[in-house]
């Protein structure tokens, strides 16, 4: 985490406590999600904001190919770990699930990252979900989220419910799971990912960690 620090922009001493958000002048948050009382996910940690050589390599990581990041931004969460979960560590890590439709571009970035941050995990420090299935899959493709508007954002995540199954409850029942993405912009479907865990899988309480948070400004 030390040498990744000098060239990504950490996230504010003072933001939002909720999604790590960048506050409004007014010192609240701009995000819906932090303000709405059936929100279902407690937190979204973010390991830096999503600008810089950190932008460039997610794109390049899930659009142009570029597989071997995969290796760096597992060792990012493992270091995050390291240093922010210790003392309460998750009682697993999981992907937030992709599906990847036939003949579509694409593959299971999220799935492939917590494979090498298990791999990397020597001492075996984590609980990380690499089981077949996984403790959640998607089971559908569904509308995409990505570069899109806040409403659109909302409306996606409203579609990808259905699409979510939890194969075994029994693997997540009672437990504190970790999700485990890349970029985070309204958090979203984060929320519709921690709902079926806890609606579906029983979990006991459900947060989130994204390799950046897309910074932004006005409410949404």
């Amino acid at each position: 985490m030390a040498c990744a620090s000098q060239t990504i922009e950490d996230i504010a001493p003072v933001a939002c406590p909720v999604c790590c958000q960048k506050l409004a002048e007014d010192g609240s948050c701009p995000n819906w999600l932090c303000r709405d009382p059936q929100r279902r996910i407690s937190r979204i940690h973010a390991i830096a904001y999503l600008s810089g050589s950190l932008r460039t390599r997610i794109l390049r990581y899930k659009y142009d190919g570029a597989y071997g990041w995969s290796l760096i931004f597992g060792r990012l969460l493992l270091g995050w770990l390291e240093q922010h979960a210790t003392g309460s560590p998750p009682g697993l890590i999981i992907a937030n699930p992709t599906c990847v439709a036939a003949g579509e571009p694409g593959f299971a970035h999220t799935e492939r990252v917590i494979e090498v941050a298990a791999r990397e995990d020597i001492p075996g420090a984590w609980r990380f979900d690499t089981a077949d299935p996984r403790a959640i899959v998607k089971t559908r493709a569904t509308a995409k989220s990505a570069r899109n508007t806040a409403p659109a954002k909302r409306a996606a995540a409203r579609e990808l419910r259905s699409a979510l199954r939890i194969p075994n409850p029994s693997r997540t029942a009672g437990r504190h799971i970790l999700i485990y993405d890349d970029v985070c912009t309204t958090g979203s479907q984060l929320d519709t990912v921690a709902a079926c865990l806890l609606d579906d899988g029983h979990a006991a309480h459900v947060d989130a960690v994204v390799l950046a948070r897309a910074p932004w400004q006005g409410r949404t």
